[in-house]
């Protein structure tokens, strides 16, 4: 029992530091974005630079990122081959050599392709834009096409450094290439063609990679170019990465049908307000599912490696339920007042009330899919804990096809919340796709036992959504806007006002159904704070 007591504080303790350092990374992410949206708006420039950015984000976000399948392979296969806290013998580190090697390699190929065809990339993307959005964009990712190079690296270097509990640089170091975007926003705010915005994404991305290097050096793994790519183990990386990458390049290839289907609106900033939303959207998702699932995952393979099911299966249940803990209030926070948060955090310079409109009508049919995809993404990494990363590929396959069909059927009604609302049901579907499958390598993951405290916890979200909609209510029907005349001043103090007084009801209701992860994880923040007060 204390053994596993240790565990959990030791989970909540790494969850803790790297939301921190993800919630500070984000909030850098939100200035950045804020930055953009205040000197281009949702503009034909906007547009082309989130164009063009798409491919080298894939490599740096998606392939190279925190919970990418660079990272979750190396986590997967040197995790265990490497003792808790000591350096790795002399043929893991060949075999960490070669497999850094080969990335470099073929990312290298892929950025010069990128360079070369960026004109011929963009007129299959967009199909239906403007020539000029084309010729803007096309520069925008030949500035970028390096970063394809550092994304399969700092992969690879993010999955090292969890293996050995250091979290902080590869939860802070995407934050980098916020900072290096907003100084070279304050710099040159007033570049018209937008190249500012590709140069400082390289430089920010080059920054991203070289900080790992000092804790890279610290753990001895060094490296030496290593083209020994025959060896069996290279092999059996190379079978779980290889579906593992195009179930992700699958998964780009919907933001890619997106972006085609965006071009036949022919309205400009239609994509820079998908990109927006999908990024505020990314804002709560991101911090959660960094903070629990990055430490959480080299646990799964630990513990498939030792059959030991039924903690795999608490473990899950845990990781599950305290994402949607703390999600679903988020959701219901959104639903009420994300109007005027976008008006007030966005409405700036070039970003105008159409804008906000737009952004607005995106994020409200995206923000329903907070709930599938935390649970998508933590039976993603059981399967690849079981080395199975041909199940996600083959539904990712099939979701392609789905989420087409949902654009086709869906952006005519509802516009550009018709494309956001095909993620949402595309999310709900892959999860339950992932959910069916799983009895291939575990028969019972728990997921009845996941009915009873999400009903519960949705009970909560309810209840919390009726006294937020009785304040509301209460404040329409009372002289105060008249009070406070400045409408900035007041909207604040009502999306202030009615998100603490939800939070406070949600709460109350989860320790009320006596959820035992809600009353565990309040135990546990509330405990420190307790100590403290009584020094």
């Amino acid at each position: 029992m204390k053994q596993q007591q240790s565990k959990e504080k030791s989970l909540l303790h790494a969850a803790g530091l790297i939301a921190f350092v993800t919630i500070l990374s984000k909030l850098l992410g939100a200035v950045r974005d804020w930055a953009i949206a205040y000197v281009y708006g949702t503009s034909m420039v906007s547009d082309a630079y989130f164009a063009g950015f798409q491919i080298p984000s894939f490599a740096i976000v998606l392939l190279g990122g925190l919970g990418g399948p660079f990272h979750t392979v190396s986590v997967s296969v040197f995790s265990k081959l490497i003792a808790r806290g000591q350096a790795p013998d002399e043929k893991t580190r060949q075999l960490a050599h070669a497999f850094i090697t080969l990335t470099a390699v073929v990312f290298t190929v892929f950025s010069a392709l990128t360079y070369w065809y960026a004109d011929s990339i963009l007129n299959v993307l967009l199909p239906g834009a403007k020539p000029e959005l084309i010729t803007l964009a096309a520069a925008q990712m030949r500035i970028m096409s390096p970063t394809l190079i550092i994304g399969g690296l700092v992969g690879i270097f993010y999955g090292f450094l969890n293996i050995y509990n250091s979290f902080f640089w590869p939860s802070f170091s995407p934050a980098l290439m916020s900072l290096v975007l907003l100084a070279a926003l304050w710099v040159f705010p007033h570049d018209p063609t937008g190249h500012i915005l590709g140069w400082a994404t390289l430089g920010g991305a080059i920054a991203q990679f070289a900080c790992q290097l000092p804790s890279f050096a610290k753990y001895k793994i060094g490296f030496r170019p290593n083209f020994n790519w025959k060896r069996p183990e290279i092999a059996h990386i190379n079978e779980l990465l290889f579906p593992a990458t195009i179930g992700t390049t699958i998964g780009q290839l919907i933001t890619y049908v997106d972006m085609f289907f965006t071009s036949q609106l022919r309205l400009d900033g239609a994509w820079s307000a998908i990109t927006l939303s999908n990024r505020l959207l990314q804002f709560p998702i991101g911090v959660l599912q960094t903070a629990l699932l990055v430490p959480i995952f080299p646990r799964f393979s630990r513990l498939v490696g030792e059959e030991n099911w039924p903690e795999l299966k608490r473990q899950f249940k845990l990781g599950v339920i305290s994402l949607w803990m703390i999600s679903i209030p988020m959701l219901v926070i959104m639903l009420f007042y994300m109007e005027g948060i976008i008006r007030l955090v966005f409405e700036h310079g070039n970003f105008k009330s159409e804008s906000t409109a737009l952004v607005t009508q995106a994020l409200l049919f995206q923000a329903f899919q907070m709930i599938p995809y935390f649970a998508r993404d933590s039976l993603t990494r059981v399967f690849y804990a079981f080395h199975d990363s041909k199940t996600p590929l083959i539904i990712g396959v099939v979701a392609i096809g789905i989420k087409a069909l949902l654009n086709a059927l869906l952006v005519g009604p509802f516009d550009v919340g018709g494309i956001t609302f095909a993620t949402s049901l595309i999310t709900f579907i892959n999860m339950t796709l992932l959910a069916i499958l799983s009895k291939r390598h575990i028969q019972d993951l728990g997921f009845q036992e996941l009915a009873k405290p999400f009903a519960m916890l949705m009970g909560a979200g309810i209840v919390m959504s009726g006294g937020i909609w009785l304040l509301e209510l209460g404040l329409s029907n009372t002289n105060l806007a008249q009070l406070i005349p400045n409408p900035t001043l007041f909207e604040l103090g009502r999306i202030i006002l009615g998100s603490l007084l939800g939070c406070v009801i949600y709460l109350i209701c989860t320790l009320a159904f006596k959820i035992p992860e809600a009353q565990y994880l309040f135990e546990r923040i509330s405990g420190p704070l307790a100590r403290r007060l009584h020094r």
